[in-house]
């Protein structure tokens, strides 16, 4: 490797710091709608029924929207979509402190983020999958995927050091400011998408791990082309497999970003303590991500089969959750949020593997899956510990979390070689 090269990507990992903090500023609204639930129901007057369609609203309007600002991210690049989404966050973060005065509004409010957290997911993809080499891409997607339990881990500590002192409309606040910092490192640190050509002339001069990783910049033509080609080439069964895995998956999951805290008060925990709980499990999730990548930079065949084993470990352990008890909630949050909320990073990374000329395109099919299950999941669990028992609700989350398990393994079977392996 050359120097311009090592610098080129030595740049593309000073660049992940900061697409990291644009996912994080992203993903805050929806954990602190759902850290926050306690207090705002309070205020609002609202039921767990409605709590988990305010926390579906933010993922229903990604899945609405995904798959084709995937391709769109694909044609404007990664600062374009990062900037408009962190933008969006600011505003509605803001808005949602000073005029949710209303449970409609709260739900609006709620959808309107998400669309912008789709965005942001999609741009940071792309980055990643243009801008790594395919030796960094697993502790790429690592980084970035652990952006999602580190909001988790603000929204935590958050909540007894503002929401629980001078209330839960500041935290948005501080969220809203978080948005702004994250926009003006996006605008600094990250390059402006080049023009066709220059990317064309940039490639025929890359090194061999670019020339591995098929970047999309160089690939795209004119939007029917492109579209005519990514039908061929994209392994749509597979995707399509995956993005049933990833709803089963996040339906189970995100019961723990949207719910755990409120679980673990049922049981008899103070709020304080809960979120310290919750910020606890999200440094686990952190750390079992980051390390999880290392891993599958160093093992560049399918993972999916880890993804699998991860998901199943991690939603069985919510049987123990079922017993509501402090002891049951503390014993369990080690392996549910280390196994059962680890593996985003790894599932994204393979689907990249897999079409590494469009990851926007990709991942935003398999992203729908996420944000379907997002959607759906509070509602199934709101609804089920509202009309039966919290005990009930953590049932259903092992019993999607199985579906999810079975379905990765069924895609998994069916997914192409990857390309960038191929080339080697």
């Amino acid at each position: 490797m050359t120097s311009s090269q090592e610098a080129a990507s030595d740049r593309s990992l000073r660049g992940l710091a900061v697409i990291a903090v644009a996912i994080v500023a992203a993903i805050l609204p929806a954990f602190f709608l759902g850290s926050l639930s306690v207090e705002i129901r309070a205020e609002l007057r609202y039921g767990e029924t409605a709590a988990g369609l305010v926390f579906a609203a933010f993922f229903a309007a990604s899945a609405l929207v995904s798959s084709r600002v995937g391709r769109r991210v694909d044609r404007v690049g990664p600062r374009i979509a990062l900037s408009y989404a962190l933008a969006g966050t600011c505003v509605i973060e803001f808005f949602i402190a000073l005029g949710a005065n209303q449970l409609v509004w709260l739900v609006l409010l709620s959808g309107l983020a998400g669309i912008c957290n789709a965005t942001a997911q999609l741009g940071a993809n792309v980055f990643i999958a243009r801008n790594l080499p395919v030796h960094r891409q697993g502790i790429g997607f690592a980084v970035k995927q652990s952006a999602m339990p580190g909001a988790a881990l603000i929204a935590g500590l958050l909540l007894p050091s503002i929401a629980l002192t001078i209330g839960w409309r500041w935290v948005f606040v501080t969220g809203s400011v978080l948005s702004v910092l994250a926009l003006v490192a996006v605008r600094w640190r990250l390059a402006p998408e080049r023009t066709q050509e220059g990317s064309e002339g940039d490639s025929r001069s890359s090194s061999d791990a670019r020339k591995k990783s098929v970047t999309g910049a160089h690939l795209m033509k004119s939007d029917a082309s492109s579209d005519t080609s990514t039908a061929s080439a994209l392994p749509v069964f597979a995707l399509f497999m995956l993005a049933v895995a990833a709803a089963f998956a996040t339906a189970a999951a995100i019961t723990l970003g949207g719910f755990f805290v409120e679980s673990t008060i049922n049981s008899g925990v103070t709020a304080a303590t809960a979120g310290y709980a919750f910020a606890l499990g999200s440094v686990i999730s952190i750390l079992v991500r980051l390390t999880v990548g290392f891993y599958a930079d160093r093992h560049m065949g399918n993972l999916l089969g880890v993804v699998a084993i991860m998901i199943l470990l991690g939603s069985c352990t919510s049987l123990i959750f079922v017993f509501q008890t402090p002891a049951a909630h503390f014993i369990g949050l080690p392996l549910a949020f280390g196994a059962g909320w680890a593996w985003p990073g790894l599932f994204n990374l393979s689907v990249v593997r897999a079409s590494p000329g469009f990851p926007g395109r990709a991942t935003g099919i398999t992203q729908t899956g996420v944000y379907v299950g997002g959607a759906v999941g509070p509602v199934l669990f709101g609804l089920t510990a509202e009309h039966w028992s919290y005990a009930a609700a953590w049932v259903l989350a092992a019993v999607l979390g199985v579906c999810a398990a079975a379905a990765v393994l069924v895609g998994r079977r069916f997914l192409h070689r990857p390309l960038s392996l191929q080339a080697r």
